[in-house]
């Protein structure tokens, strides 16, 4: 749910599905984004072809369709290689989907390990295998974990974040 980017590492997504298929799990990958010409989506496009991995990019959808989308999916993946505070990773959240994330960047401040997702070094396709199969293998600890996320980001909400805007502004 980003738009397609070197620097958001998308062929690390196409690996880690290809190690999970390996590994004997049957599972798809969809990838929702805009191209934006920096040659990262016909690369990822060629790298699901010469692994033979089933891929579904569906483009820039509207968010309408993207939410319907989603629950779809039991997963969202976060393979950037560098980032803040991702949007597409707080929305995942919000719709209850656990996320293995890049720990880079900011993403630890905003996903804490075992408690509200999990992060995995930059680029390790089996990092990322690991964490997924933990996520699949452990349906109670993963249903703790995405509570706590969905919690947690309930707190990015305008109406809390104006009301704390409000109490900082009166105070000064």
């Amino acid at each position: 749910m980003r738009s397609f980017s070197n620097i958001y590492n998308p062929e690390l997504a196409v690996r880690v599905l290809k190690r999970l298929q390996d590994s004997g799990y049957t599972c798809e990958l969809c990838m929702v984004g805009p191209d934006t010409g920096d040659g990262s989506f016909q690369a990822t496009q060629k790298l699901s072809s010469d692994l033979d991995v089933a891929l579904r990019f569906t483009g820039k959808l509207p968010k309408s369709e993207w939410l319907a989308l989603a629950t779809h999916y039991n997963v969202f993946i976060n393979t950037t290689n560098f980032d803040n505070m991702p949007v597409s990773v707080i929305e995942a959240m919000a719709l209850g989907l656990p996320v293995v994330s890049t720990n880079v960047g900011g993403l630890p401040y905003l996903i804490t390990h075992g408690e509200t997702g999990l992060l995995a070094p930059s680029d390790d396709a089996l990092a990322f295998e690991v964490a997924v199969v933990q996520l699949v293998s452990d349906i109670d600890r993963t249903h703790i974990m995405t509570e706590r996320a969905r919690a947690m980001v309930e707190g990015f909400d305008w109406d809390v974040v104006k009301g704390l805007w409000f109490a900082v502004l009166v105070e000064s």
